[in-house]
């Protein structure tokens, strides 16, 4: 369990404006900045579940100074993930391999990343960044659209650079692990955690989660390892209230799930398709409103949009409507072929004739429409 103070610390390292301000106090000494590793949390994570594989694995003797530093700085996943374990990859780094359906997979991999992030997500960014300026002008509607549209363009985003990552990687003949599939094809707030950011919910659940006691110590037990674990997982995105909250409600979210599962308990009607579609519009509207905590600027200012949505205050209405919702459509296309590979999967063949096509018209679109400027989200994590 001390790796967990090691990521308590993470959130910490991550506030440089206070680390800035504490060290010019310090040494007095004005304008002192701090200089940190770019998206320090992801190899950090990384160099965590190396220290604790190895001791429980003992694989630590065999693995050389060159194997270690290629696993903890590969710089494909260094941006945003995907967050590897060793016992995933070490193989590959001692003999990758390239084949030409590799090659294939991996340009089709990048260009589709680059069609989320440099279009899709750009698309949708326009649309909200008005918002998150001055959540208070706006309707209770017009929030509640935020909110779904804000998770789409999350989805794009990262998504976006994770396939970006992964084509990359099976460029250099690896293949690196999955982690988004169609996550808003969930049927309940436990699978879209099965669904969303993989490789960090199978992290807090393997280094955290289990270690607490998993779902083996009793209902209250079980249910405060889930809001333990995931006030963690909102620290690890900054050492903010609204961060602590969200992690708070995602896990307070997860244990009520879980008990009504245990206890079965039901309280929507058992008619087909009924009770899927009530279930569904449910999980979708409180755990979107849930991200309001990630888009305003402080806790006061979430909860006054939380109000507002719940409410329906009057207010400005979203600008854009029908582009979002254009938006929201492109989310569920994308998840078709997450959800169903194997039928919907576009074929290696077609893969190869229209890549180059399909590479340059997105870098025109990109070109012209300035939208590969745009940072990534999770690039700050």
């Amino acid at each position: 369990m001390e790796f967990i103070g090691f990521v308590f610390s993470i959130p910490v390292l991550q506030e440089k404006t206070s680390l800035d301000a504490k060290f010019s106090a310090l040494f007095h000494l004005e304008g002192f900045e701090v200089v940190l590793p770019a998206t320090i949390s992801y190899y950090t994570f990384q160099l965590i579940s190396f220290a604790v594989d190895s001791k429980r694995e003992g694989f630590d003797k065999d693995v050389s100074l060159t194997g270690f530093f290629s696993f903890i700085f590969f710089f494909p996943v260094m941006i945003a993930g995907p967050i590897l374990r060793f016992d995933q990859v070490r193989n590959q780094f001692e003999n990758p391999t390239m084949t030409p359906s590799k090659l294939i997979d991996g340009l089709w991999l990048f260009v589709r990343g680059l069609v989320k992030k440099g279009l899709l997500s750009a698309a949708v960014l326009p649309l909200i960044a008005p918002v998150f300026l001055s959540p208070k002008d706006y309707s209770g509607i017009a929030l509640l659209l935020t909110c779904f549209l804000f998770a789409a363009n999350l989805y794009f985003d990262f998504s976006g650079l994770t396939d970006m990552a992964r084509g990359i990687g099976k460029l250099m003949g690896f293949d690196l692990p999955e982690n988004f599939k169609a996550p808003f094809f969930f049927r309940s707030f436990g699978d879209l955690w099965r669904r969303w950011h993989l490789t960090f919910s199978f992290w807090i659940r393997d280094y955290i989660y289990i270690p607490l006691g998993g779902s083996k110590k009793g209902e209250i037990r079980t249910a405060i390892n889930l809001i333990v674990t995931f006030m963690l997982g909102g620290l690890w995105h900054g050492a903010s209230l609204n961060f602590l909250i969200w992690g708070l409600l995602t896990g307070i979210y997860l244990s009520l799930e879980r008990l009504f599962e245990v206890r079965n308990w039901r309280i929507l009607p058992e008619i087909p398709y009924v009770k899927a579609v009530i279930r569904y519009a449910f999980v979708l509207v409180v755990y979107s409103i849930s991200w309001t905590f990630f888009f305003t600027p402080n806790f006061n200012s979430a909860t006054s949009s939380i109000a507002r949505i719940l409410t329906f205050q009057n207010g400005q209405p979203l600008i854009g409507f029908e582009t979002g919702m254009y938006m929201l459509l492109f989310v569920f296309l994308f998840h078709i072929p997450e959800e169903w590979p194997e039928k919907y999967s576009v074929p290696e063949i077609w893969r190869a004739r229209f890549l180059p096509i399909l590479g340059l018209i997105v870098l025109f679109i990109m070109i012209g429409t300035n939208a590969g400027n745009a940072d990534f989200f999770y690039s700050r994590f």
